[in-house]
């Protein structure tokens, strides 16, 4: 096998990705973050965020008493200014995008 063909494509374990630096590890080639999502207390977000869960469930609580469950394969986009709290329920690993 020739060497362009074995950099053709690896496979990434993004759950491993995460739990190497849980506040963030870059995804390659992409814009995105590996994370482990961590209890947060409500606070406003500096930054427009999307977050996608791969692994456990995240209860995101929002403004007015709403809020959201994200399990696996779910995703959110949260506009800057968003105030919100992050309760993981066991580990959670989500994809991030800031904008």
């Amino acid at each position: 096998m020739s060497e362009i063909q074995n950099n053709v494509a690896q496979p990434l374990n993004l759950v491993a990705l995460a739990r190497a630096n849980p506040k963030g590890s870059a995804v390659p080639g992409t814009r995105l973050e590996a994370i482990i999502v961590e209890q947060e207390a409500m606070h406003e977000l500096p930054s427009t965020i999307w977050l996608m869960v791969i692994q456990g469930e995240l209860i995101i609580d929002l403004p007015y008493g709403d809020f959201r469950l994200l399990k696996k394969g779910d995703s959110l986009h949260l506009e800057k200014g968003t105030k919100v709290s992050f309760e993981p329920l066991k580990e959670v690993v989500a994809l991030r995008q800031v904008a």
